[in-house]
């Protein structure tokens, strides 16, 4: 097994191989691929590591810098790690690891956090430390290792590449664009993608079952759907005022 930095020709087989590393894990939304795409994009992949065995890539992991609220810097963040299922179990994510570590060490960087089971991470050093957190994430998949004497205090944020939208949460996103009303739009809130984009905070919820967008929320995650919105919600501001076009409106409907 060779263990090697990206190279520009790897970049689509990274994308297959964490799309099919993913693609049974039921907590995931399918959106690894695009997270490592835009850290790529915004050059703040700091490191990309492939897993080749005779000349296929069957592995890759992806490190970028977090931002910790107490002004620490130089910590980083670990994931996704990729590993194509039928190399899975023959410790090729935990060489990924290893290697990954090693080179933060040499740049001389301060320390790494990710999101996994301690079980597991404990060998690599990585340990819960409640002063440490991650604001949506459960406190006990929230590890940390050190690579200098101190552990930070406060909320670390990964980059926003990380917060990206799933297929289902874009759909119904679209949906309330298209169906937008000023008293908010009614949904069916037992649906799961409705219950993530609350817990986002990209909609709010009204009474009555009703709910209202968040453009600068939803910018976060994917600003053309937050410059469509801005605009639709702008363009109906503007019909309920003018009582001559929510005639022709109400008269359309």
């Amino acid at each position: 097994m060779i263990i090697r930095n990206e190279e520009p020709s790897d970049i689509d087989t990274i994308t297959e191989v964490t799309k099919a590393a993913f693609k049974e894990y039921s907590c995931s939304q399918q959106t690894e691929h695009l997270t490592i795409h835009d850290l790529r994009v915004a050059g703040a992949l700091t490191i990309s590591l492939v897993s080749e065995i005779g000349g296929q890539v069957v592995g890759h992991i992806a490190i970028s810098p977090v931002t910790i609220s107490d002004g620490t810097t130089d910590w980083y963040g670990i994931g996704p790690v990729s590993v194509l299922p039928e190399y899975q179990g023959c410790r090729i994510g935990t060489a990924l690891v290893k290697s990954g570590l090693a080179l933060l060490e040499s740049m001389s960087s301060n320390g790494v956090v990710l999101v996994g089971l301690p079980t597991y991470f404990n060998r690599f050093g990585f340990w819960n430390y409640p002063q440490l957190f991650h604001e949506g994430i459960p406190q006990e998949v929230f590890v940390a290792k050190s690579l200098v004497d101190r552990i930070p205090r406060g909320a670390v944020s990964f980059h926003r590449a990380f917060k990206q939208l799933s297929i289902i949460e874009k759909d119904a996103i679209a949906d309330v664009i298209i169906d937008y009303a000023i008293a908010g739009v009614k949904v069916d809130l037992a649906d799961p993608a409705i219950a993530s984009l609350i817990q986002k905070k990209i909609l709010t919820e009204m009474p009555g079952g009703k709910v209202m967008m968040r453009p600068s929320v939803l910018a976060e995650y994917d600003s053309y759907f937050a410059q469509v919105s801005q605009f639709r919600a702008t363009e109906m501001s503007r019909v309920h005022k003018n009582p001559i076009l929510a005639a022709i409106k109400h008269g359309n409907g």
